[in-house]
């Protein structure tokens, strides 16, 4: 991880990824009859906010991969990092869908119970 660079963590990029979602789901939810202006304002904020953090880390990538062949063959890390950062975010994102469940079912036995 790259210090002071937002988004290079697991919770960055955590919610990169459900923020470019936001649209779609904010769609879902428009052809139901169930969003407002207000929603699609707040969708298109952190959205645009995910798209700067994303075209930051490209233009970071570039820079730094041009950097590291500009000085040899060592530019292979780079991919073994991003291999390595794409799995954690994988494990993350199922382990947080797990979790939602596990409390829809826990909450749906207490009040059943």
């Amino acid at each position: 991880m790259t210090a002071g660079l937002p988004g290079t963590g697991l919770g960055g990029l955590l919610y990169v990824l459900l923020a470019l979602f936001m649209p779609l789901r904010e769609l879902y939810l428009t052809a139901r009859g169930r969003s407002s202006r207000e929603r699609w304002a707040v969708v298109g904020r952190q959205a645009s906010l995910a798209l700067g953090v994303v075209g930051a880390l490209l233009t970071t990538a570039v820079v730094v991969g041009r950097a590291v062949d500009a000085r040899g063959p060592a530019g292979g890390a780079a991919g073994t990092l991003l291999a390595g950062a794409a799995v954690g975010l994988c494990v993350l994102a199922v382990l947080a869908v797990v979790l939602r469940l596990w409390a829809l079912l826990d909450r749906r036995a207490v009040t059943a119970g």
